[in-house]
């Protein structure tokens, strides 16, 4: 080998040790790495305390949300509540990767962590974390993050367990990102939705204001945007989704007294006719 020859292959040795011209470098992050690093970026900004940094790590659809259920509860989007999303966020640096999602413009990651549940075999339990992200104008951002119903047993030894099916339907890996909704202004009244529908799809929207499409479920929440004073209209639409079910849906909606008690204002339990749509009116007074 001559001088030349040996100077070059040292040079490519280095070069391969020491610099990002590395065959490990060249590959660069992967999607798992700079979702993980958005969510640690969106973690800090909600240190912050402050709206301008946290709406550079949360998808527009999510703060759009966020704060319009303050709006409706007659609150706003204060420092104190921005630095509890840290607090509340699940802790990902102590759980196990599963797997990630992807389609177009959404992902999503799935880690693992066993509960304070165990099983009939003294195993713990496992609980899954689940993190959707967006990607608007280019830059990933933190949807939602939330923890996957109860604790599950480990009925095949492993922590994949994993069902897609659990995701509520704003959380689906679909590829779709939404926009922002517009702005609610405080209402008259804040008031809870809740709705029974064991065997039904149910969609509500009040006072043209979606609320919620529960499916073969119980749903009990804020009432997006409040009630107004004088009539308020309320469109409810049932579709059976087991033939066989005998039970009668229940929509309810109750207003927050200034004692922080509520006070029911309106209950529809149809008896025949069950299925479709339902347009509505109801009365708020002083």
């Amino acid at each position: 080998m001559n001088k030349m020859t040996t100077i070059t292959v040292l040079a490519i040795l280095i070069c391969a040790i020491t610099n990002p011209c590395s065959i490990a470098a060249k590959k660069g992050k992967t999607l798992r790495d700079t979702l993980e690093t958005t969510w640690n970026a969106h973690l800090a900004a909600s240190k912050s305390g402050q709206e301008s940094e946290l709406r550079k790590t949360m998808s527009s659809y999510r703060l759009g949300v966020m704060k319009n259920n303050l709006a409706s509860a007659k609150r706003s989007l204060s420092p104190d509540i921005i630095r509890s999303i840290a607090k509340l966020s699940s802790d990902i640096s102590t759980a196990t990767f599963v797997k990630i999602l992807k389609k177009g413009a959404t992902a999503g990651l799935v880690y693992v962590e066993d509960s304070k549940e165990k099983d009939a075999t003294d195993k713990p339990r496992v609980t899954f974390i689940f993190i959707k992200f967006v990607k608007e104008d280019s830059i990933w951002k933190v949807d939602v993050g939330m923890n996957i119903g109860a604790p599950k047993f480990q009925d095949d030894g492993k922590k994949t367990e994993f069902d897609k099916s659990d995701l509520p339907p704003t959380y689906e890996i679909d590829g779709k990102v939404l926009p922002a909704p517009p702005p609610i202004t405080a209402p008259y009244a804040s008031a809870f939705l809740d709705v029974l529908c064991t065997g039904y799809k149910t969609h509500v929207t009040v006072n043209e204001i979606e609320q919620t499409t529960a499916l073969d479920e119980s749903h009990s929440g804020l009432l997006r945007g409040g009630l107004r004073k004088g009539e308020n209209a309320i469109v409810i639409t049932f579709s059976k989704v087991k033939e066989d079910t005998v039970f009668v849906p229940e929509v309810t909606v109750r207003r927050i007294l200034e004692t922080r008690k509520t006070q029911e204002v309106f209950k529809f339990e149809p008896k025949e006719d069950i299925e479709g749509k339902h347009t509505l009116t109801f009365t708020i007074d002083e």
